[in-house]
């Protein structure tokens, strides 16, 4: 499966980007509180100068924004020497010193004999053929007093990428590019009875990597709340927050469940999500730590 993964990253490098935005560094636990609010980490100086992991750095977008973290040490791992090698272009073109990249696969870090404060893996796992191979890997080398953030996709909201990856296999529709670009207008076609409206409406679906990257994926897995609950518990990890979210989402989630202070529980969250099917569209993003 790694193999396969790697094939498709070396072929379409993943995501695309050309510019980003920068902001002046602060230290981690400010980034870290920003996202979870209206939960809230005091502060200790073990972040003064953290160690960071991007676990799954793609074209180097993800680290290059984490270069934001005062004073921070990045390794920036990824399966893709592709990816890798414009993610080292764009960091040199940018000035960002702190980054250093290596290609790897997660199941090897291991080998590093490193721990790290801080561990980012975003959209990764669930490309894993055993993502929870993957996590024990990323839970035993995290520092005692260490963050993960992980992503990880919606069962509940990629109904309609799932619908769109039947019909592709139902055409037996190949991942070249005269394949995709055949499945696209049809999918604008179909759009209505195979409703793909959000997915339609998704900047993704505009450049041939991307529609690979979300319909046409060599392996994918999705998940439920009380599925991620059941995951965190096993690891003993305490759930910190969900982030990505629009201001007006957690306000909304607050408003039902009042004396949820800390929007923490997961067992909220998932009637929520229930109600709210489009809540996770691009995927589940939060923050864990370790009891």
């Amino acid at each position: 499966i790694s193999q396969n993964v790697q094939k498709q990253y070396e072929e379409n490098p993943y995501p695309r980007w050309i510019s980003i935005e920068r902001f002046i560094p602060q230290n981690f636990l400010i980034h870290l509180n920003n996202d979870i609010q209206p939960n809230k980490i005091e502060y200790n100086n073990k972040f003064d100068n953290p160690n960071v992991l991007i676990a799954g750095c793609g074209t180097g977008r993800h680290p290059i924004a984490n270069s934001m973290y005062k004073d921070a040490k990045i390794l920036a791992v990824d399966l893709s020497l592709a990816s890798l090698a414009y993610a080292k272009r764009k960091s040199d073109e940018l000035g960002v010193k702190n980054i250093e990249y290596l290609h790897a696969d997660i199941l090897q870090l291991k080998d590093l004999k490193r721990k790290f404060d801080v561990i980012e893996s975003s959209g990764v796992l669930h490309h894993m053929d055993d993502p929870i191979a993957g996590l024990r890997v990323l839970h035993d080398i995290l520092e005692p007093h260490g963050f993960l953030k992980l992503g990880l996709y919606s069962e509940t909201a990629r109904k309609e990428v799932v619908k769109g990856r039947e019909f592709i296999k139902s055409k037996k529709f190949k991942d070249t590019n005269e394949n995709i670009r055949i499945c696209r207008q049809l999918f604008f076609k179909e759009q209505e009875n195979l409703s793909l409206k959000n997915s339609i409406q998704s900047s993704d679906f505009y450049s041939l990597s991307s529609v690979r990257d979300l319909f046409f994926h060599t392996q994918e897995h999705r998940y439920t709340i009380p599925q991620i609950s059941k995951i965190l518990n096993d690891f003993n990890f305490e759930f910190l927050g969900f982030f990505s979210l629009h201001p007006s989402i957690k306000h909304k989630f607050s408003d039902h469940f009042p004396k949820d202070k800390k929007n923490i529980s997961l067992e909220n969250w998932h009637e929520f999500e229930l109600n709210n099917p489009d809540t996770f569209l691009g995927m589940y993003q939060f923050w864990l730590k370790k009891k």
